[in-house]
């Protein structure tokens, strides 16, 4: 749930760094999806090892599709604009 937050306020918030010839990516946006990735990365592995070994379908889903926000995210804040 903590990952998701994190991938959804990239949405409110924004700080472009500039990278030199008139564009800039999104430094802040891309420091919280790292963060949201690492604590995704050890959600799912805290999911894995509890209950013999199988996270929960409904996690695995979630998990999913906030690894792909996430993914899409950091795609959009690394692109030079």
């Amino acid at each position: 749930m903590v990952a998701l937050a994190l991938a959804g306020l990239t949405f409110f918030v924004f700080y472009p760094w500039s990278i030199g010839g008139g564009r800039s990516v999104d430094a802040l946006d891309a420091f919280l999806l790292v963060f949201a990735l690492v604590n995704l990365r050890l959600a799912w592995s805290a999911a894995n090892t509890a209950d013999g070994g199988r996270a929960p379908a409904w996690f695995v889903v979630l998990g999913l599709g906030t690894a792909a926000l996430i993914a899409t995210g950091m795609i959009g804040a690394l692109t030079p604009r």
